[in-house]
């Protein structure tokens, strides 16, 4: 249908207008109308990711970067169950992204098409398997249908409570007339406020309290509510934890920083300052209180304590523990509330000293780089040493996570991003690519373990083949280390984890068209991430690291898969 205008191009239009500059892909049959489309327009980049759950954690890493719609275009068929993953990931990191999955024409629906994913007894069905990842998944089955739908599609994955909308596009949709009807998108609603019942009675609680701290979650790192923990922290003295997903929502280089709390990048220090008999309040912010940000629902968080809980989803208010003072709101939004309702004072940072992250660094190996062999801690307090303070750092499911919990601070503008709740290996690589291009004027570093590269690398040829300057750094210990940990703790042996032959991970990168070094030592390390960040282009460092060292919070953590 050259020359004349289709849904595909209303399709598109109305992401302009929403925002989208980027779409990330992988080709198939149903979705050739739409690309073709979309190559001739200059107001829209396609990225030509190497799997389906590549282009939608590129999306994902986008729309973390920027809090802006991310959006991926799969195929029919395996490659939209090739997304799944990384929607599901998206939904429960609450970054907001658009699956636009193709289908087979639907006059072809349970005809045994190839890739035929509409449901019934005859095929897979696309819609209901999104359905319990996404906040919205929908099978588009007219043209007509575009204007009421895709609206709200973008809509639920950017306002309120983000997170990931898988739309299915049949062919013969794609490629029908345009539609009639504007589509435009409805302004969102302003943040939901909190009762001022309801801060009057948290804020009388904080005066009458002598010990408080405040556990920041992701919710309060997507409200941006970071300024406001800061004012918060400062004119009260509380100190500030954070959940591995929140590090960086509070500077950790401040003197009331005390580090990230949990089974990831917990420390002793840390969990002894937090459960630490003579706090009294516990302000929980925009935390679901998972077994990952509670280092196993451990009950003395709350125990003895009022507990505080502000969250813009009023289900997790008390979903795992009591809770004395549930406010269901915008975590900024309340603070700000908050922050006024409080008696003036003069701020102050007097208060718990700080734990610092650098100062563990002894405990797991020499920073320095005087270790006979490179430790997975030395790279991550190497990383803290020399990474600009701008940087923003993806980081991989694994030990990779433990590390830099443990041991790189994340300063006022730096940034941190994971994939925690589903855990998803293989996140780190194409994610950082999709903040990259979002954010070329800052670096971008992914630290991951070679298990996680093995699944995501070979996204490393997208970013060579656009030229995109990301930092990949490998730990690589020849396998599964972390789960090999576990395995060592709780059984004393370490089945199926580890590799008999290692993965070369630089000559990988290189074939792919990056730059890449091995190294073994701290010295070799701070020689090539120094070299990486003059470069300027994509480049792998291939750490080998000693896989038998174990994080403090994987110990604590056997310790709890042992008490079940």
């Amino acid at each position: 249908m050259t020359g004349t205008r289709t849904a595909a191009h209303f399709l598109l239009d109305r992401l302009v207008a929403a925002g989208v500059s980027r779409i990330f892909g992988v080709p198939g049959g149903p979705m050739l109308t739409l690309l073709n489309v979309l190559d001739r327009r200059a107001d829209l980049d396609f990225v030509l990711a190497k799997h389906e759950e590549g282009a939608v954690f590129m999306a994902e890493g986008h729309a973390q970067a920027t809090g802006e719609l991310g959006v991926a275009c799969v195929t029919a068929g395996p490659g939209t169950t090739h997304a799944l993953t990384a929607a599901a990931s998206a939904t429960s990191d609450w970054a907001p992204v658009l699956v636009l999955g193709g289908q087979v024409p639907t006059g072809r629906f349970g005809q045994g098409g190839l890739q035929d994913a509409s449901g019934g007894n005859w095929s897979i069905d696309a819609v209901q398997i999104f359905g319990s990842a996404c906040r919205l998944a929908a099978l588009i089955t007219s043209p007509d249908q575009l204007p009421a739908l895709l609206p709200r599609a973008i809509r639920t994955a950017t306002a309120g409570l983000p997170g990931a909308v898988y739309l299915g596009l049949p062919a013969d949709v794609l490629d029908g007339p345009e539609p009639d009807g504007p589509g435009r998108l409805v302004p969102a609603p302003a943040p939901r406020a909190a009762a001022r019942s309801e801060i009057r009675a948290l804020a009388e609680a904080i005066e009458q309290a002598r010990r408080p701290i405040i556990f920041a979650g992701q919710g309060a790192k997507i409200a941006r509510a970071g300024p406001e923990i800061l004012a918060l922290a400062e004119l009260r003295a509380i100190p500030v934890t954070t959940t591995i997903k929140a590090k960086g929502v509070f500077p950790e280089d401040h003197p009331l920083s005390l580090g990230v709390f949990g089974n990831y990048g917990g420390t002793p220090e840390t969990h002894e300052a937090v459960l630490a008999a003579e706090v009294d309040l516990i302000l929980v912010l925009g935390s679901s209180l998972g077994e990952v940000s509670t280092a196993g629902w451990d009950p003395g968080l709350t125990e003895d304590r009022v507990v505080a809980q502000i969250d813009a989803d009023p289900l997790q208010l008390g979903r795992t523990y009591p809770v004395d003072h549930p406010i269901a709101a915008d975590v900024r939004s309340a603070l700000r509330d908050l922050l006024d309702a409080l008696p003036a004072r003069a701020p102050t940072t007097a208060g718990r000293p700080a734990v610092r992250p650098a100062g563990r660094a002894a405990r797991n190996g020499d920073p320095d780089g005087d270790a006979s062999a490179l430790l997975g801690s030395t790279v991550a307090a190497r990383l803290d040493a020399l990474l600009p303070g701008d940087a923003l750092l993806f980081l991989d499911a694994g030990n990779a996570l433990c590390w830099a919990g443990e041991h790189y601070r994340c300063g006022p503008r730096a940034e941190v991003y994971c994939s925690m709740n589903v855990g998803c290996m293989g996140y780190s690589i194409p994610a950082s690519i999709g903040a990259k291009l979002a954010r070329p004027d800052r670096p971008v570093v992914a630290l991951a373990g070679d298990a996680a590269f093995a699944m995501g690398g070979m996204e490393i040829h997208t970013a060579a083949e656009r030229g995109v300057p990301v930092i990949w750094i490998v730990l690589n210990n020849q396998g599964n280390a972390m789960v090999a940990n576990i395995q060592e703790m709780l059984f004393g042996n370490t089945p199926g984890s580890m590799y008999s032959r290692a993965l070369d991970a630089a000559a990988i990168a290189r074939g792919l068209g990056a730059r890449a070094v091995t190294v073994s030592t701290a010295a070799e390390f701070d020689d090539a991430l120094t070299t990486a960040l003059e470069r300027r282009e994509p480049w792998l460092i291939d750490a080998r690291v000693d896989g038998s060292e174990v994080p403090w919070a994987l110990r604590r953590r056997s310790e709890v898969l042992k008490d079940g």
